[in-house]
């Protein structure tokens, strides 16, 4: 295939011209965002100045800023690197917000609208903006500002202890059951918002948590 072709790929991909502000980390949120960007959305992810996304560095064994795990995650993205306590990139970041399509996180309840870009604040920017949010325990509720993460999912949700035989200590799953699967949740949420928004031409907002595909999976019973 050559650069012409490629190029024509590109532009009659599912999602061409639908523009994200990715500011997701680690996996649950970086697999929702990547799904989006393999099938043709712009997205621009925003990450720490001078550190990146968590799993730049903490996942052994690193091999660089680029090491495989981030760029299994990350694929087909751009990165904006900003410190969003310095109003001038703030201010850069609320003007891609006010031209985008969707913005995405994945950071504990209210860290968002603590940095005044919550659903609201965004959709004053634009009221089209459909507002993708997961979290590891909801909103809302006793665990709503505890970090959440794939393994604390498992174990909440009680997946960790089916197993096919009783006499198999109950053990964490090998891959990352929660994180991808509640980030493919994320995905449908954006699609099914965007949906509406061809029919109403209003924006709305979408939420997951980490335990969601983990309770029809628990809940299951063996023949």
């Amino acid at each position: 295939m050559n650069e012409m072709e490629t190029e024509a790929m590109q532009q009659d991909m599912p999602l061409t011209g639908i523009r994200v502000i990715d500011f997701t980390q680690v996996m649950m949120g970086p697999v929702c965002t990547q799904t989006l960007a393999d099938y043709g959305a712009d997205v621009i992810k925003i990450e720490r100045k001078g550190a990146g996304d968590l799993s730049r560095s903490t996942f052994e064994p690193v091999a660089g800023t680029d090491n495989p795990i981030f760029c299994s995650l990350n694929r087909n993205k751009r990165s904006l690197a900003l410190d969003l306590r310095d109003p001038a990139a703030m201010a850069q970041v609320k003007t891609l917000i006010a031209g985008a399509d969707v913005v995405v996180n994945n950071f504990r309840a209210g860290v968002m609208e603590r940095m005044g870009l919550g659903y609201e604040a965004c959709r004053e920017l634009n009221p089209r903006i459909i507002y993708a949010v997961g979290t590891g325990f909801g909103e809302s509720g006793p665990y709503a500002h505890k970090g959440g993460q794939d393994v604390l999912a498992q174990a909440v949700s009680g997946v960790m202890a089916r197993r096919a035989d009783e006499s198999v200590p109950v053990s964490v799953y090998p891959t990352a059951l929660a994180d991808y699967s509640a980030g493919m949740h994320m995905v449908q949420g954006v699609l099914l918002a965007l949906l509406h928004r061809t029919r109403t031409a209003r924006g709305r907002r979408s939420a997951c948590r980490c335990t969601t595909p983990c309770w029809p999976c628990r809940c299951r019973r063996r023949p």
